[in-house]
């Protein structure tokens, strides 16, 4: 872990030596050197915690995946997981203190040795436990391999280096972390919080008609239509909207299981918010994700005859929905115009797809590929891939876009088998993962979102080391 978070920084800047953002920098050698000096004391302040509070990594690690901090250099500006990567950076600093100052064995369970898992739910969950890390891997792996003929190698560099490596470290420690009845409390009171604070911001948006975070296409496209989307302390909608429904589905998986009257009009309250402020960011994607997600919980809770049931009649009301609409299913141009330019995007990649099926254009070449082969769709869309198999399909191909639905399969796989006691971590984790699988379909992102690789985390810890002394789920 050490090395890689040391190669990782070393791998981004040989690829952007002689671009101007990187070369404003190191430049300006005090202004270099004050960063590393306060990132150094962060990382030690933080690592110094870990120590003292070992369970606190989890509550500090979910506590910043949705914070990006937006960093302006040479006119441009890029939106980074500064928090999380000191958090990430502060975990690892803190292992490597404990690998060489160990504490008593008796106090220090080998988190290495798997316990047998998935007790309540044999088979193939217990597969998936433990093929999921090696999935996971190989993911990594194959996606560097084949950067190799990208025609926008740089793209591949900033997803291995800003999200798949440091993400991979998160999902180590995540999994090798302590998890007791606490912590599970602790990470989804951080978690309603923060949603809620977002929430807020969003309303305060609204009622003054101005975003804060202030993006040019929002901007734009508030001022030409008739309604005003919301973006609160993200730079898009989507991913406000993505973050909120992760948390109404945490509330709704409390609420559903709680056997405190008083607790579940509380989560309902929270959730009604939440909905809410999903509403005014008007994000297509996340409404249809956390039906999804509600599908899944619904299959967790109360089994798969009344999930079908939720997903049937979500389907005859998307259908009426989109008949309403007056969308032409035929036409391409129409759908368009209803999803953002989604319908170019499949219809594109998959022509992609099919021209080099067996192992595709090359990691991170979609945007460059597409706007090569369609010019003219590239106008209106940006070229940018929205749906995630469709992107892994024209990138990797059949090589890579196999193990990535293995993936998914596993991941689902791992969390089923966290023991039914700990029902609402489960029922959480499994309509987390759906909803952002969901999501991804027309938003991308799931790799390269950290919420899935630390869900996958949670749920493998859960599922290979249950809470000790049969502790039941938070009531």
């Amino acid at each position: 872990m050490l090395i890689a978070l040391v190669l990782a920084p070393i791998v981004v800047a040989g690829d952007v030596w002689d671009t101007e953002r990187f070369v404003e920098l190191r430049e300006s050698t005090a202004r270099m050197g004050a960063l590393g000096v306060a990132t150094a004391a962060g990382i030690a302040a933080v690592a110094w915690a870990l120590r003292r509070w070992p369970g606190a990594f989890c509550v500090l690690a979910f506590g910043a995946l949705p914070f990006r901090v937006p960093v302006n250099l040479g006119g441009e500006e890029a939106n980074l997981l500064l928090p999380l990567y000191i958090v990430i950076a502060a975990g690892v600093l803190a292992s490597l203190v404990a690998a060489m100052r160990p504490a008593p064995e008796a106090a220090q369970p080998d988190w290495n040795e798997a316990a047998p898992p998935g007790r309540d739910d044999p088979g193939p969950t217990a597969l998936a436990v433990r093929w999921l890390p090696w999935l996971l891997g190989g993911f990594v792996a194959l996606y560097a391999i084949q950067s190799a003929w990208s025609e926008d190698f740089p793209k591949a560099v900033e997803n291995v280096c800003f999200f798949f490596v440091p993400f991979a470290i998160l999902f180590a420690l995540l999994r090798r972390a302590r998890w007791g009845p606490r912590v599970l409390t602790a990470v989804l009171a951080v978690i309603v919080a923060e949603a809620l604070l977002f929430a807020l911001v969003a309303f305060g948006e609204y009622a003054v008609g101005e975003v804060l975070w202030r993006n040019p296409e929002v901007i734009a496209a508030n001022e030409v239509h008739t309604y005003f989307r919301v973006n609160s302390l993200f730079w898009d909608p989507n991913i406000l909207g993505r973050y909120l429904m992760l948390a109404l589905l945490a509330a709704a998986a409390f609420m559903v299981w709680t056997r405190r009257a008083r607790c579940a009009w509380i989560a309902a309250a929270i959730g009604a918010i939440l909905l809410a402020a999903i509403a005014l960011t008007f994000s297509q994607s996340t409404l249809v994700a956390v039906l999804g997600g509600m599908v899944a919980l619904a299959a967790v809770r109360w089994g798969l005859r009344w999930a079908a049931v939720g997903l049937a009649t979500a389907a005859v009301a998307g259908g009426v929905l989109l008949a309403v609409s007056g969308a032409d299913l035929n036409s391409v141009k129409s759908l368009d115009i209803r999803s953002s330019g989604r319908a170019s995007l499949v219809r594109g990649g998959l022509d992609l797809a099919t021209d080099r099926p067996l192992a595709g254009y090359g990691s991170g070449s979609f945007q460059v590929e597409f706007g090569r082969r369609f010019p003219e769709d590239a106008e209106g869309t940006g070229s940018v891939s929205h749906t995630e198999p469709v992107t892994v399909a024209a990138e990797q191909g059949v090589v890579g876009l196999a193990p990535y639905l293995a993936l998914l399969a596993a991941g689902l796989g791992a969390l089923l088998a966290v023991p039914k006691r700990l029902r609402i971590a489960r029922t959480a984790l499994v309509a987390c993962f759906a909803a952002m699988v969901v999501h991804s379909l027309a938003y991308a992102g799931l790799m390269i979102d950290p919420v899935t690789w630390a869900l996958l985390a949670t749920g493998l810890a859960l599922a290979r080391h249950p809470l000790p002394g049969g502790a039941p789920a938070i009531d």
